[in-house]
């Protein structure tokens, strides 16, 4: 299964059902692009390093943007862009999975859900409300 950069977003912020569906799924990846979507939320090197131990220790594989994945992405950028929005990152992101032959585990299944062929995993965060 292929993790959307929200996941990890959501686990890092307290979020335990994101951080069980990490923990209990088998098979773990994500593309070079989710990696470069989640550094930018780390406060610094510290919680840098934290992210990549996580990703070591949960055996992550990261799937690296090769020429089959750019070309798919821009059929999908050309094909997605001015009828759904679609941005490069999440492009590249679909364009991943499908040449992976993958599940996407996404919050933001809006992003995805015009794309032909493409698997999806909805994870909807259970977020508790404060007393």
């Amino acid at each position: 299964m292929i993790f959307d950069t929200n996941i990890f977003i959501y686990a890092d912020r307290g979020v335990a059902s994101a951080r069980d569906l990490l923990m209990g799924t088998p098979q773990r990846a994500i593309s070079a692009v989710t990696y470069m979507e989640y550094v930018p939320f780390c406060r610094n090197k510290q919680d840098l390093a934290i992210f990549e131990n996580m990703l070591k220790a949960l055996s992550v594989t990261i799937h690296e943007i090769d020429a089959d994945i750019s070309y798919q992405a821009r059929q999908l950028v050309k094909q997605y862009a001015l009828s759904h929005s679609m941005e490069m990152g999440d492009a590249l992101i679909a364009a991943t999975a499908l040449a992976k032959d993958e599940v996407l585990c996404t919050s933001n299944i809006k992003h995805f859900v015009m794309v032909n062929g493409l698997t999806l995993e909805h994870y909807k965060p259970e977020i508790k409300a404060a007393p």
